[in-house]
This record gives C-alpha cells, structure tokens and sequence, in this order.
C-alpha cells in the first residue's frame, strides 16, 4: 500500500472519502460557516465594537426588531448559528464517545437541543410585542429571579474559563520547570484542531444562554435589562474578551480549513495560515477589548 501523503490526508474529506449523511455535515458546517462569517462579524461588529453587551438593552432590541429586515437577520443568524454549534457538538461527541449506544444518545440530545433553541429563538422574535414588554404585562413581568438564573449561570461559565486557562498556565509552568517540552504530540494543524473545537464548543454554549437571555425581552423590559446589566460585572468583562476572540478565530480558523480543503496551494500553507489567523485574531480582538473596557468598568 503506498504511503499517506500529508497532502492527502489534509484533503481527504474533500475527496469524498467520507459519504452519507456524515458527508452532508461536513459540508453543511462549511457552507453554514461561510454565511455566519456575514452574520456573525455584523453582529459582533454592532455589540462588541460599536456598542458593548450591557448597552443592548431594551430599547437596542425593541428598535431593532421594529424593522422586519432585522428581525429576518436576526433568525437567519439563530438558523445558522444553532444548526453550526449543534452539527459541530454533534461531531465533537462522535469522536469522545466509542460506545455506539453512547454516541447515539449524545447525538439525541444535540438534535433536542437544535430543534428546542431553533423553535424557541423563533417564537421569541415573531412574536415579539414591544407594546406589552415596553409596559411590563407579561405574565412573567417583574420576576427578577430569571434574569438572575441567566445572569448568575454566566458566572459559572465565565470561572470555567478562567479556571482552564490557570490551569493551562500552571501545567505549562511545571512542565517547563522539569525541562519538558509541553507540547503535544503533532504539528501546527493539530493545534489549530483542538483550538477550533475548543472555540466552537464555548461559542456554541454562550449562543445557547444568549437564546435564552435574548428570550427575556418578551418578558417586559425590565426582567430584560436586569439581566443585561449582568455584562457590566468586572467578573464576566474577561470573559467577553475572551469569546470576542474564540468568534474571530473560530471563524478566520474555519476559512483556513476551507482553505486545505478545496485549494490546491492550502495544504502546503496550513502551517503559516495558522499563525496568520493567530496574529489577526489579536489584532482583531483588541479594539473591542478596549471597547469594552472603557464602557463596562
């Protein structure tokens, strides 16, 4: 059997070694992530540069939904972004997962969750009555509770995130100190792998509490802003840094794949597209994390 190119492996799954409904993922996950790279660097752009997260306020959603443009832009991006992060997890669990009955009941609970946010994230916006909310007649105006579940789960995964990255730093640290080498056992494409997957799985689990936050709207204005004003804590601010650049690089990362997928010259510039999407990722990030900074504390 003839060796295995670095070439053919990079370009495999374009080649059509993988088929079925595994094949239509695959490719779903490319097509879905060129169009999110429109709809989620706009949205990015308008709450994480023009304006920062605790300024989306009421009154920021209630006059964007006033227009049917973007009430239309605001479900084709729940559309896409859902469908990617699940389609994404979906993968993610079929290679942690080796028992069959495992996988299939990890890959149950994607499909509930997709089909869940996708109906609720619709309802939300279609239905969306400014007059009453404005004027907090919901059922469920005033109960401050639930904007306190929301804005106290963003705690937790904010210290999650801040948890890794000392651990991270610790392990390096020890590793170096023993005159180990921490690096794992590929090259530069295996990094970017774990980045990618790393990136996408956090994005994917802020999407789904901002589908849920997002929700509170309906409820009256001020449930809403009561959660929003969660944003402005000194805790959660590293954390919206820190998702600003896990979207830039998950993406830029995601234009590299199609990259060594589809084009002849990108498995042979894989390596220096990498550092190149690292490098435009802290470019990137920086002027929201500034942004940020100024506004929120």
């Amino acid at each position: 059997m003839a060796a295995t190119t670095r070439d053919q492996i990079q370009r495999a799954p374009a080649a059509g070694v993988i088929s079925g409904t595994e094949r239509l993922f695959w490719y779903f996950l490319r097509v879905s992530g060129l169009v999110l790279m429109v709809l989620v660097f706009a949205h990015l752009f308008l709450t994480h540069y023009v304006n920062v997260p605790s300024q989306t306020n009421f009154n920021y959603v209630a006059d964007r939904w006033s227009n049917p443009l973007w009430r239309t832009f605001s479900i084709l991006l729940l559309l896409a972004a859902v469908w990617h992060g699940v389609i994404g997890l979906r993968m993610i669990m079929t290679d942690l997962f080796n028992n069959k009955m495992a996988r299939q009941i990890a890959h149950a609970i994607c499909w509930v969750i997709g089909i869940a946010f996708t109906v609720l994230g619709i309802v939300n916006v279609m239905a969306f009555d400014e007059e009453a909310a404005r004027n907090n007649t919901g059922p469920l105006a005033n109960q401050m509770w639930i904007g306190d579940l929301i804005g106290y789960s963003l705690f937790v995964f904010a210290a999650l995130i801040y948890i890794g990255i000392i651990a991270l730093v610790v392990w390096v640290i020890q590793n170096l100190r023993n005159d180990q080498v921490p690096i794992y056992n590929g090259d530069i494409g295996q990094y970017a792998w774990i980045l990618h997957r790393a990136a996408g799985a956090g994005v994917t689990f802020f999407l789904l509490v901002h589908v849920i936050d997002i929700m509170l709207v309906g409820l009256g204005s001020d449930v809403y802003n009561h959660t929003v004003g969660f944003y402005a804590n000194w805790f959660i601010i590293p954390m919206e840094i820190v998702l600003v650049a896990a979207v830039i690089y998950h993406t830029l990362n995601g234009l590299r794949v199609i990259a060594i997928n589809f084009t002849e010259s990108g498995p042979v510039k894989e390596a220096k597209a990498f550092w190149w999407v690292m490098a435009a990722t802290v470019i990137l990030t920086i002027p929201s994390a500034i942004v940020i900074l100024i506004h929120e504390l």
